[in-house]
């Protein structure tokens, strides 16, 4: 998995972790984020116990984040991290995404709303996705849902 994310995941990228990252000791922890590329974000999550504070920019339960410079998105893309899913979330009645990673894949997508998903690796190959997967993904679903 180390190998998989350093091949998408730049020395300067930002990275949003939605939780449940390791189940080792603090040993565990430092050794996995010193090798991993990028400036990380984390939103723990159940699994999460001892967490490594300073390998992180920031640890929060949430985040809630604007991605700028999408021109289909004038006033940038609003997006919250949580590693839960939720029902609402900030801005989700106005086209906000919710992330979030705490299924591990199995949770069903007919209840999730089209603005939803599920990013932990286990359900994208063991590797981080970008923005512009994401956006192509939730595009998707939200045609489907169209459709249905």
């Amino acid at each position: 998995m180390i190998k998989n994310w350093n091949n998408v995941v730049g020395k300067d990228d930002i990275v949003f972790h939605a939780g449940d990252f390791c189940f080792g000791s603090m040993d565990t922890w430092n050794y996995l984020l010193n090798a991993l590329n990028g400036k990380k974000y984390f939103s723990a999550g159940n699994h999460d116990k001892s967490i490594p504070s300073d390998k992180f920019i920031d640890v929060q339960q949430m985040f809630n984040i604007r991605i700028m410079g999408d021109e289909e998105v004038s006033d940038g893309q609003r997006i919250t991290v949580c590693h839960y899913p939720m029902r609402a979330w900030y801005q989700s009645h106005r086209g906000s995404w919710q992330l979030f990673g705490h299924a591990h894949g199995r949770f069903p997508k007919e209840k999730l709303h089209p603005n939803q998903l599920d990013v932990g690796v286990d359900c994208h190959d063991f590797t981080p996705i970008s923005y512009n997967e994401v956006k192509i993904i939730i595009t998707q679903q939200n045609i489907s849902h169209e459709h249905n």
